[in-house]
This record gives structure tokens, sequence and C-alpha cells, in this order.
């Protein structure tokens, strides 16, 4: 992802400017950004001081650094991916369910049967 060429303090000057009643589109000629990217920054950054700022940035390395110990281990071990196989949940008969689709009296529906609806669907 590309860099800003603004840092977040500058970022958090602009809009501190804006709040302070500066029109949006004279902050974002003289800054040379777009508008758009204004509102995004806006969106993010909106409300946060620098020691916020600061606390965020460094929530963000420690992130960075848990993402790579997190990848490193799973890397070491292979297995660690494969999902252990379970066994099927046994069919409820007392829910409707039927193997595969086959039905115990003419007639009756397959699947569970139940829901508010249930008896404007199948006619009971």
């Amino acid at each position: 992802m590309r860099r800003s060429l603004h840092t977040e303090h500058e970022i958090l000057v602009l809009l501190c400017e804006a709040e302070s009643g500066v029109p949006i589109a004279e902050i974002c000629s003289t800054a040379g950004v777009s508008l758009r990217t204004f509102y995004r920054w806006r969106q993010r950054y909106g409300g946060l001081t620098s020691p916020a700022l600061r606390h965020l940035k460094e929530l963000e390395i420690e992130n960075q650094r848990l993402r790579s110990l997190v990848t490193k281990l799973v890397e070491g071990q292979p297995n660690a991916t494969v999902a252990p196989k379970v066994a099927p949940a046994p069919l409820r008969q007392d829910c409707g369910s039927t193997p595969h689709g086959v039905a115990g009296a003419p007639g009756q529906a397959r699947g569970a049967v139940i829901g508010r609806y249930a008896s404007v669907r199948y006619g009971r």
C-alpha cells in the first residue's frame, strides 16, 4: 500500500483547521489532497489527540509483530492447518430428519418441519 505524503500529526493539524472553521476545499487545495482523502482521514483520525494517536501507532506496531509471530509459529508446524476429522452427527428422528432424502411415509415432508409457517408450507 502506498504511504501518505503527510504524517499523522500533519493530518491532525489539517483536521483541527477544518474544525475551527476553515473551508475544507481550501484545506485540500493547500495540502494537495482530494476531498475523498480528507474525509477518509476525518473518518479514521477524527476526534483523536496527539497522545491517542501515539497509542494507536503503538498498537498497530504491536499487532504487526504479533501477526509475524503467529505466521512463524504456523509455518513451523506443517500439520497445524489441517483440521481433525470429526464424525458426522447422528440424525435426529424427532425433527423429521431422514437419511439422504428417504421419506418414511408417503406424503411426509423431508427435513425438519419447524418454524412459524411450517403448517402453511406443508398443509398441516
